[in-house]
């Protein structure tokens, strides 16, 4: 929406909010689920369980055919093709060694020169614009013709497929969408989306006096997928562990997404909801798809693009380290995304192993988040993941950390009445075993911690660039 129609929606009286959200959502419905979608997702669930030696065969086919159109209709790319020396032959015989030679594509470049990098490609008609606001909350425009939104939406289908979600159930979303005014104070703080049989509830509305009518509304609603956002559903699932409420369903599945999944956030999700949490990672950007599995392992989905693992230092990553991702997407055909240095991270297996659930497509150890979310100082070097500093303390219901140099912490920290001086003692400790002795953290007691970009919540921050 733009800034004009979010200020005529949010004036509508609810039952015309309801009206208008169905009305986009039937639209977007005929666009994403058409027979071509169901060919692409026909597709991607044969390939989910198929042979190593195939998926890839199949991957290869898909980056000889977006480096050739691109070759053929992008402005952009075809600039750097003719500096780096590359033919449509040399395309046709090895697409991954062409794409070697190729340069990386910056987030500066991708936001700037979206019009030289969108596929002309005649055939390729705009279906739809989007606009991701990123962590900067600047808007990058996106192009979709409708192929891409038919992959798109087939991959992840497939996701749920794979996680036991095979037909369209009663689900309930937690995103970015302002569904509702963000100023409004009493409920209803959630929207029906009749087609998809999906309830949009708000994640900007989470306060604890709200937090009651969220849980009456889920048990009353009772779906079988919850999916969005780890931090909003966090907050619902440690109100239900805390207020020692049960529930009187069991949903099938609850799928996260778009934010770092903290071991203690799945912990809390899967007491509550007494299912399993399944993380994936994608962009709206269209990057390909990271997804785990029944067995709990985090599958990289070849058949949606091509990965790069670049370590911190700028060289390829190795086994068990921190990797930046640069990705080569499948999905985006409109806005092709080559060599894109997204800025997020994983950490890589130390060793490759075969997953037990049966897909062949290898493994990442964990999704780590941006880059800007991976902390660093002189005495410990990189720190991925701080939630193991929380575990076992009372009294902290909500935390951010926030770096502003190698050794300058400050941490927001929202309270309850079990917190107290010891636990703040016990915090910093566990905080300077995991970034040092010499650090210095300075202790907020906040009422609340504003949300990021497209309402995300950044629990780490790093506000420093790394040479």
């Amino acid at each position: 929406m733009s800034g004009k129609q979010e200020k005529l929606y949010h004036k509508l009286p609810y039952p015309l909010k309801v009206a208008g959200l169905n009305l986009k959502a039937l639209i977007n419905y005929r666009k994403r689920f058409s027979k071509d979608f169901h060919f692409f997702l026909n597709e991607y669930n044969n390939l989910w369980f198929e042979e190593l030696e195939v998926i890839k065969k199949y991957q290869k086919e898909q980056l000889k055919n977006l480096l050739l159109e691109c070759y053929c209709y992008s402005k952009w790319y075809k600039t750097k093709f003719d500096e780096a020396g590359v033919s449509k032959g040399d395309i046709e015989l090895n697409p991954f060694s062409v794409l070697e030679r190729l340069p990386l594509l910056q987030k500066s470049e991708r936001k700037e020169f979206v019009d030289e990098i969108m596929n002309q490609n005649k055939d390729r008609k705009t279906e739809a614009i989007g606009f991701t606001s990123g962590t900067s909350g600047s808007p990058t425009k996106d192009y979709l013709d409708a192929e891409s939104i038919h992959r798109s939406f087939a991959l992840w289908k497939r996701f749920h497929t794979t996680i036991g979600i095979k037909e369209t159930v009663k689900q309930i979303r937690f995103s970015g969408r302002l569904i509702v005014n963000p100023k409004t104070t009493k409920p209803p703080f959630w929207i029906y989306n009749f087609f998809e049989r999906q309830l949009f509830m708000s994640s900007y509305h989470l306060k604890e006096k709200n937090l009651p009518d969220y849980v009456k509304k889920i048990k009353h609603f009772k779906p079988k997928l919850i999916d969005g956002y780890p931090s909003s559903i966090y907050v619902i699932a440690k109100y239900i562990n805390t207020n020692n409420i049960r529930l009187n369903f069991k949903p099938k599945a609850i799928a996260v997404t778009a934010e770092t999944l903290y071991d203690y956030q799945r912990l809390e999700i899967e007491i509550a909801f007494g299912c399993q949490v399944f993380n994936q990672y994608a962009s709206s950007e269209g990057s390909p798809f990271i997804t785990e599995c029944t067995s709990g392992n985090l599958h990289i989905n070849l058949d949606s693009g091509f990965f790069e693992f670049i370590n911190m230092k700028g060289s390829p990553a190795k086994p068990g380290e921190f990797a930046q991702l640069v990705v080569t997407s499948f999905r985006n055909l409109k806005t092709p995304l080559i060599r894109y240095n997204i800025g997020d991270t994983v950490l890589l297996p130390e060793h490759d192993s075969i997953c037990p659930c049966g897909c062949k497509m290898p493994l990442v150890e964990k999704i780590t988040g941006r880059e800007d979310d991976i902390l660093w100082t002189e005495e410990k070097g990189f720190v991925g993941r701080m939630d193991t500093a929380y575990k076992g303390l009372e009294g902290i219901v909500k935390s951010q950390i926030i770096q502003n140099t190698p050794k300058d912490f400050v941490i927001n920290n929202i309270v309850n009445s079990k917190y107290s001086q010891m636990i703040e003692k016990k915090l910093i400790h566990n905080l300077k075993e995991r970034l040092g002795d010499q650090t210095n953290f300075k202790i907020n007691i906040v009422e609340e911690i504003p949300l990021g970009a497209n309402g995300k919540f950044d629990a780490v921050k790093r506000n420093f660039k790394l040479n």
